[in-house]
């Protein structure tokens, strides 16, 4: 896995080495109770295009899944992984965390979008952003004459996170991913 530290040690995002913050994480994050389930969740995705998963908070849902999504290769073909909070704080602090996390620059490979702020650039393949982000997207996509479905337009696979807390754009979102 990529963002797991190849056994070259060096990231495959950035060409260089990881550095010792990379390793000090990354025995933090595999104490977290959905790595221990990561094997599982990715046999699930091979099977699956939709999945609702569930957990305590603390699990890593937020951090690690969608780093998992980009271990699994999607992010190929200049596609992203995205993944909506409900708050603009929440998407600017976990997508900092993330970016440490994979040993990355934030707003190079791993970014966020929120409402005035885009800190995302050409190599960005791990977007964190508001749900009312993604859903300007989706209705700005929607009114070009492209393909349907925001999977098939940009991105790999779309997290839709915090979902329980059913704000208008995340119900919206849950019906424009039956595209």
């Amino acid at each position: 896995m990529a963002s797991t530290a190849s056994g070259t040690g060096v990231n495959p995002y950035t060409n260089r080495p990881y550095s010792r913050r990379f390793y000090e994480i990354l025995e933090t994050r595999k104490r977290l109770p959905v790595w221990e389930q990561k094997d599982e969740f990715f046999e699930m995705m091979r099977k699956n295009q939709t999945m609702v998963l569930v957990g305590e908070t603390g699990s890593g849902k937020t951090t690690q899944i969608p780093s998992f999504m980009v271990d699994t290769g999607v992010t190929r073909g200049k596609r992203m992984v995205a993944c909506t909070q409900p708050r603009r704080v929440a998407a600017m602090s976990v997508s900092k965390r993330v970016a440490e996390e994979m040993d990355v620059e934030l707003g190079e490979e791993v970014g966020y979008t929120i409402r005035f702020e885009d800190m995302t650039g050409t190599k960005t393949i791990l977007k964190y952003m508001t749900d009312g982000m993604l859903l300007r997207e989706a209705r700005c996509h929607a009114q070009t004459a492209r393909p349907p479905g925001l999977v098939y337009y940009r991105y790999a696979a779309v997290i839709l996170d915090e979902a329980h807390e059913r704000t208008l754009s995340t119900d919206i979102l849950f019906g424009a991913a039956e595209e």
